[in-house]
């Protein structure tokens, strides 16, 4: 079993050392290093070259500046391995992650996604939060996905290998040019499995830095990151109603999901900006995909409907 460990690199000279150094530690040695140069402007070149010189099982591919999004679909393009697996350049893993994979993928050959566990960490390594996690193996997509909602950093792309015929034959796309890409993808990688595994080892390490995209925070990149999760909610609901192909519980858990995502995202607004938003929302009568089961339900539902702002400033401010 090859592994493909998809890299996208741009701007991370102070921490691309040790996510490379990471991987050619791991004690699971069948794997190749798709780092995918997407324009960086400091010196990350001349230490990924260190390696590809070294090692070559590390290739590098350069291209012009096009965002992680982009990058990572340029990197599944150039993968040969059966198993795709995307690190960010500035965080890193523990040198047993593909062996404890491995075991998870060998045990039933029908497993199409796993879920791997993570710790944040601050850029001297240590252990800022463990989040929790739930275990579990070989369930299909309806019984694990509930369990991975229960999760925290449930979105995010690194957070899960994936078989690439599985990848591939769905014809999985990060969506260019946008911000939360994983929350617009990996979702729907989920719900689409049939057979999924979560382990208990914790091996990547997510590195909370000062200047990440998640940690910028100002008017202009708040609205895009309000408006590019808007973008992702508009192509989960043509998605949902289209395919037919998921099951109508995970249909469910989905839309409850998103809707929350997408109220809650309101938070990051205030004034003029915040007025606009509701508008949008209103624009999409996003109370019609709340859940209609329980009389509390039907409540909640009337109230967004007819006071949208009142039930954001009520939910997001809890």
């Amino acid at each position: 079993m090859k592994y493909s460990i998809i890299v996208p690199v741009y701007n991370v000279e102070a921490y691309i050392n040790r996510c490379l150094a990471s991987i050619k530690k791991q004690t699971y040695n069948n794997f190749e290093v798709i780092v995918v140069n997407d324009g960086t402007q400091d010196d990350s070149m001349s230490i990924i070259k260190k390696f590809v010189d070294q090692d070559n099982r590390f290739q590098v591919y350069t291209k012009e500046n096009g965002g992680l999004s982009d990058a990572r679909n340029y990197g599944v393009k150039q993968a040969t391995g059966d198993i795709i697996l995307f690190i960010d350049g500035d965080d890193y893993i523990e040198k047993d992650l593909l062996s404890k994979l491995t075991e998870e993928f060998e045990k039933n050959r029908d497993i199409e996604v796993v879920r791997l566990q993570l710790k944040l960490v601050n850029d001297n390594g240590e252990v800022i939060e463990q989040p929790r996690y739930h275990v579990f193996s070989n369930l299909d997509s309806s019984k694990a996905y509930p369990l991975l909602l229960k999760n925290v950093y449930v979105d995010v792309a690194w957070g899960y290998a994936y078989r690439k015929d599985f990848f591939i034959n769905n014809k999985f796309e990060y969506a260019k040019g946008k911000i939360n890409e994983d929350f617009g993808l990996t979702h729907l990688i989920l719900i689409k499995a049939n057979h999924i595994s979560s382990i208990s080892y914790v091996g990547y390490n997510y590195v909370q830095r000062d200047g990440s995209i998640m940690n910028i925070k100002n008017r202009g990149q708040n609205l895009r990151k309000v408006y590019d999760t808007l973008f992702h909610f508009d192509n989960y609901i043509t998605i949902l109603k289209n395919d037919s192909s998921i099951s109508s519980t995970n249909k469910e858990l989905l839309l409850k999901y998103i809707i929350s995502v997408i109220i809650y995202r309101s938070a990051l607004l205030e004034g003029n900006d915040l007025k606009q938003y509701i508008k949008e929302l209103k624009k999409r009568k996003i109370y019609q995909y709340f859940p209609n089961q329980t009389f509390k339900d039907k409540l909640r539902k009337l109230f967004i409907q007819f006071n949208t702002k009142a039930y954001i400033s009520k939910n997001v401010n809890k």
